[in-house]
């Protein structure tokens, strides 16, 4: 076989030489039933498109398949199919937020409302467990010092705990902070009093010792939370703070703007009627006893401004 000679294609191959037992020739000559088939397929195709066209229909022929290949055939690039983009998959539905169950437990009740990306569920799941804690640490003084017909106005340890698990009393504090930071209602108060531990604030309580600095840090932003807010508790700790000076330097005019803000926030909450400065209100003479005339109307246009940006968290009462 002349080494020039290109080698065969088809159902047999040869690389530059015969299969081992079949001739050259026999091999080419095997080609032949395949060649006359093709020649038949496109006869009866060519008929059928004049068959179509004269009967006032254009037949489309269906477009010929490549031939089948064998296992040992190397894919050809042209006649692979054209790759198929992927469908994203379709965005799995948010999860419906659970209902409370009408017959859940104290514990799953402080469990579903801790768990919850409210934080306003998060401040009440922390006053579940406030509730236990103190009917437990008072059972025994309300027994002395709470007339039995008075008693029944309070709830029993077992009725404020139930099954509260232990846990749960030791998470009340990271839930109450998170309340608080976002602005919930009262909450930077009670943060407040828990103080650093946890263990109420009384008159010994050194809140300014230096391991107390970051917990002084969270309070301090829990507080202006509750100022955009329109916290009340938030407000009045600033008016008293900037009034007398607690903490902060003293500055009537901002205690001014706080009392303003203070008065209008109550007014959109609740309701309350009159003006801050009409009424001649002690709060608002006392603080305006130091101040300009400019100050005080500066004073009450930013309070006014400030209440009127507050936004208060949906379902905090």
């Amino acid at each position: 076989m002349s080494p020039n000679r290109p080698a065969a294609r088809g159902p047999v191959r040869l690389w530059g030489h015969c299969r081992a037992g079949v001739p050259y020739d026999l091999a080419v000559h095997n080609r032949r039933p395949f060649v006359i088939a093709s020649t038949v397929a496109v006869a009866l195709v060519g008929g059928a498109l004049v068959y179509g066209t004269s009967h006032g229909t254009t037949a489309v022929a269906a477009p010929a398949l490549p031939p089948a290949r064998f296992a040992d055939a190397p894919a050809d690039p042209l006649l692979a199919p054209p790759p198929v983009a992927a469908r994203p998959a379709a965005p799995a539905p948010a999860p419906a937020p659970s209902a409370p169950s009408p017959y859940e437990s104290l514990s799953q009740k402080v469990d579903r409302l801790s768990r919850s990306a409210n934080p306003v569920d998060a401040f009440a799941a922390y006053q579940l467990v406030t509730t236990c804690i103190w009917a437990r640490d008072h059972e025994g003084w309300m027994a002395h010092h709470i007339l039995p017909s008075d008693r029944a106005l309070l709830p029993t340890t077992q009725q404020a705990c139930g099954d509260i698990a232990s846990d749960q009393i030791q998470s009340r504090l990271r839930w109450l902070e998170r309340a608080a930071l976002a602005g919930v209602h009262h909450a930077a108060t009670e943060m407040l009093k828990e103080g650093p531990d946890g263990l109420g604030v009384s008159g010994s309580s050194d809140i300014d010792a230096p391991e107390n600095a970051s917990w002084k840090q969270r309070v301090e932003a829990a507080l202006d939370a509750g100022v955009h807010t329109c916290d009340p508790d938030s407000l009045e700790n600033r008016v008293n703070s900037y009034e007398s000076g607690l903490g902060v330097d003293q500055d009537r005019a901002k205690a001014l703007t706080y009392w303003v803000a203070y008065m209008d926030c109550r007014r959109r909450l609740v309701g309350a009627s009159g003006s801050v400065l009409a009424n001649g209100d002690s709060v608002t003479q006392r603080m305006g006893t130091t101040l300009s005339a400019e100050q005080i109307a500066q004073a009450v246009a930013d309070g006014q401004r400030l209440a009127q940006d507050a936004q208060p968290l949906p379902g905090d009462p």
